[in-house]
């Protein structure tokens, strides 16, 4: 026990002491890390550092704040006990709207229907529908079709058959002409809705997946026809949003067929 290295240990009960208070408090500043660790903050620095190149932390939402990393998300299944994805979406969903001037959406499956958690509203014109618990059949709207796109293809299966099956007037596609738009938006990367909500507004979405390639989210915009489809930047604009949240959640790149 004598030769043990006890500045390596040393570093070890650091790196520790700091994992334990990101664990705590979700995030962190480098002044409060460093009074956790007892180090000054030029060394809290380097060992923030040397974790952040090893996925063990990672900048925060904010600037100035750091907190668990990749790693940490991946073992144990952390993504899916700890992690909101609606806080994790929202800087991610911030940028998209400043990029776009549209409102921005995040939204998660429930059944047959693709449910808003989030909306952060673009300076454009204001729809009054889809807003925050609202939901739309997994046929229409941008969020929604991009999640039912990307379902496994079984349950997708089941999905479509549920939408069909529904009584009233269909709205939206079904069948044939659903399962060919499936193929598009799959091959495009993202979904585009043109009026089937709302005339007169479109919208984009693209899927969001976890840590083990599950589909969790989607997120989308929604404007005036001129200000989302008609630009052409909007598409991968929302794919790489969806992308970045995916990426934080612990999305590896290869999703569950």
């Amino acid at each position: 026990m004598e030769a043990v290295d006890r500045p390596g240990l040393e570093i070890i009960w650091k790196a520790d002491a700091l994992v334990r208070v990101l664990s705590r408090d979700g995030e962190a500043t480098v002044a409060q890390l460093a009074e956790a660790v007892n180090e000054p903050l030029s060394s809290t620095y380097r060992l923030l550092a040397d974790l952040k190149q090893i996925g063990w932390v990672e900048r925060g939402s904010k600037r100035g704040l750091y907190r668990l990393g990749l790693f940490f998300v991946r073992i144990g299944g952390l993504a899916e006990d700890f992690v909101d994805v609606r806080e994790r979406a929202i800087p991610h969903l911030r940028e998209l709207r400043a990029e776009t001037g549209a409102t921005t959406y995040l939204c998660v499956r429930r059944g047959l229907t693709g449910v808003c958690i989030e909306r952060l509203e673009g300076p454009g014109v204001h729809a009054l529908n889809f807003r925050v618990g609202d939901s739309l059949m997994l046929n229409v709207g941008g969020a929604p079709k991009a999640l039912l796109a990307h379902l496994p293809i079984e349950e997708r299966q089941l999905v479509m058959a549920g939408l069909a099956a529904l009584p009233g007037e269909p709205r939206g596609p079904l069948g044939g002409a659903l399962d060919d738009e499936i193929h598009q938006i799959r091959a495009r990367g993202w979904a585009e809705s043109d009026g089937d909500v709302t005339v007169g507004i479109a919208a984009i979405g693209a899927p969001v997946f976890n840590h083990r390639g599950e589909l969790e989210a989607a997120v989308s915009i929604g404007g005036l026809r001129s200000q989302v489809l008609d630009v052409p930047e909007n598409g991968p604009r929302v794919a790489a949003c969806a992308a970045a949240v995916s990426r934080s959640l612990g999305f590896g790149g290869e999703e569950v067929a």
